[in-house]
């Protein structure tokens, strides 16, 4: 899964839940794969971020 389709889903259940009425049991799973995307998310973004560092710290040092 990519990073743009763990926040499209994620953007789907928030307006899930903000405009329907659903069950409760229907709320948890949705909730669950909520946190479970965010977290998804999260660990890309961080990934990302190191990523960039290295590089720029790479550049930064061959340039010195």
């Amino acid at each position: 899964m990519s990073f743009e389709s763990a926040i499209s889903r994620l953007e789907e259940i928030v307006e899930t839940l903000s405009s329907q009425r659903i069950n409760l049991d229907s709320m948890i799973s949705l909730h669950e794969e909520g946190v479970l995307l965010k977290e998804f998310c999260e660990q890309k973004l961080a990934d990302a971020k190191l990523k960039i560092e290295t590089v720029s710290k790479t550049k930064l040092s061959k340039s010195q």
